[in-house]
């Protein structure tokens, strides 16, 4: 059976790029980049994928599913809302990211997938700066 699944090196055209700070399970604190990219069509035309590449979580580039764009988006975003109410003390904007200036092409490196199948722990704690008004 041929194999139907994209198997993209890097993501080309990024819609989302941040760093997120946070702490794993050890208790010590760890700076990952997420990327997700502009959801494409599959080879068949018919479904949808949008790739995701989250440092240290996914194992290269993982991409989630969907009948349409959109369903796709929503996919990648559950995702990573997922893995955001897994870890604890999660700091966006941890470092500048490079969305809204000039885009670069994100290549995926090998990672820790080890903590792609987290367990649902509860809610979070988010710090965020207050807005000084």
């Amino acid at each position: 059976m041929k194999d139907w699944r994209p198997k993209l090196a890097a993501i080309d055209d990024p819609i989302a790029d941040d760093h997120w700070s946070y702490e794993i399970r050890d208790g010590t604190r760890r700076t990952s980049r997420v990327t997700i990219g502009r959801p494409a069509p599959l080879a068949d035309k018919k479904d949808w994928y949008c790739p995701i590449l989250f440092e240290h979580v996914t194992d290269g580039i993982y991409y989630s599913y969907g009948v349409g764009p959109v369903d796709a988006l929503m996919n990648a975003m559950y995702f990573v809302r997922r893995r955001f109410q897994a870890f604890k003390e999660v700091q966006p904007r941890a470092k500048k990211s490079t969305i809204g200036g000039k885009r670069r092409k994100v290549v995926s490196t090998p990672g820790e997938a080890a903590l792609a199948k987290t367990q649902k722990r509860g809610a979070s704690s988010v710090r965020r700066k207050k807005k000084v008004s």
